[in-house]
């Protein structure tokens, strides 16, 4: 015999005629049903329904000792707050106000006598169905308030983690600018004492220390950016800033640095443009940052290309290079912190993009990147080309900008 889903439900079955008992036993048994526990006395209806804990419970209503509405009231207050207890009401009694009296005591369904098979076998199955499903509900929901709340305890602990360490970097940071500033200078002061063009073992080597100075230099500055990024306490000095002013002062920094990694460098901008407010040592950052991406990327032979123009109310910068590109699955991060393609060279941490997104975005504008494989890549940043205003008493305007 073919079993029906719920064949192993427990189901409690209550009324004080023995041959009405006989009868839903005899229905529900060759239905397949086979956890039944039955009772003629409603004074035992509590006690076996706390003893066996059914999944469906057949009550008549007009009983002697104790009416079907009493323990309806009883197991009511046994049913945990929230759960689904289905009860069906078999009775004789076939007035409204019976009816609506039942339902409204917490019976979810009724059916009047003398019933037919297949009705309550119907009825049955569909309050077991619902049951289930409010159940499985239930453990869905459960599920997820424990792993919404563990997601809370690994959010906050990543986050507690990475308080700390921008607190430790913070710290190192500043406690390494200064000594590194006096190896750096020390190199400095003993290459100047050296003869003029001596190409010494001497030299070499505080040449080497010079360089590695100054990019560990770099390298605590990202570290100190990125420490008032995340603290909120990074700040613009807005200033009227002349964007030709800029770009040539950008050029003039890279070009030789181009030209010694023979790379056609190519600068295009529109000289009458009017100034703009802005920060204009954190523009060269920003720019400094694309720029070194670009040339350390791209081959001997191969052009970067800077183009600046005003178009619709905004600045709008391209910084493009010939270099291999940026797989497309690369391209969602290369903005993160601390980020770096594997196998890519490690020059830094990863906080160059970052903090160039970061400066960007402080002055309402927006950064963005275009790239395929084998074709380079091409970085744009656009700011609001907000009129400037007229010069301050003290020279630039200190402003809070928190990242947005």
């Amino acid at each position: 015999m073919t079993h029906p889903p719920f064949a192993d439900r427990t189901i409690l079955l209550v009324d004080d005629e023995e041959a009405n008992l006989d009868l839903l036993e005899a229905f529900l048994c060759a239905e397949g049903y086979r956890a039944l526990v039955r009772t003629s006395d409603s004074r035992q209806a509590v006690p076996l329904f706390e003893e066996h804990r059914p999944d469906l419970v057949l009550l008549d209503l007009h009983m002697p000792f104790r009416t079907g509405y009493e323990v309806l009231h009883d197991l009511r207050e046994l049913t945990p707050p929230g759960d689904y207890l289905p009860v069906l009401v078999l009775t004789a009694d076939i007035t409204p106000e019976a009816r609506e009296r039942a339902l409204s005591g917490g019976a979810r369904d009724f059916i009047t006598k003398p019933f037919d098979a297949g009705e309550v076998l119907l009825r049955v199955h569909n309050l077991l169905e619902t049951r289930s499903l409010y159940r499985r509900q239930q453990e869905a929901r459960q599920r997820a308030e424990a792993l919404a709340e563990e997601n809370a305890r690994l959010f906050a602990g990543a986050q507690s983690a990475t308080r700390a360490r921008e607190r430790m970097l913070s710290v190192v940071a500043h406690d390494l600018r200064n000594p590194l500033a006096l190896v750096g200078m020390s190199a400095e002061m003993l290459l100047e004492l050296l003869p003029p063009g001596a190409e010494t073992y001497q030299a070499r080597t505080l040449s080497h220390i010079l360089q590695a100075t100054q990019r560990m230099q770099r390298l605590v500055e990202d570290l100190l950016d990125a420490t008032s990024f995340e603290e909120g306490s990074f700040s613009l000095r807005l200033a009227p800033l002349s964007a030709a002013d800029l770009f040539a002062e950008m050029e003039t920094t890279f070009r030789p640095v181009a030209e010694s990694r023979s790379i056609r460098f190519e600068v295009q901008g529109e000289p009458e443009a009017p100034p703009l407010c802005a920060d204009g040592d954190r523009l060269l950052q920003v720019l400094s940052n694309l720029l070194g991406n670009a040339m350390k990327f791209t081959p001997a032979g191969g052009s970067v290309r800077v183009a600046w123009q005003e178009s619709g109310g905004e600045l709008r910068v391209a910084v493009a290079d010939d270099g291999p590109g940026i797989p497309p699955e690369n391209l969602p991060h290369v903005f993160g912190a601390f980020w770096q393609a594997s196998g890519a060279a490690r020059a830094g941490v990863g906080l160059g993009l970052w903090i160039a997104r970061s400066i960007v975005e402080a002055h309402d504008g927006r950064i963005w990147v275009d790239s395929r494989p084998g074709e380079g890549t091409t970085f744009h940043f656009a700011l609001p080309w907000a009129p400037a205003p007229a010069p301050p008493a003290a020279p630039g305007i200190l402003l809070d900008a928190s990242i947005r």
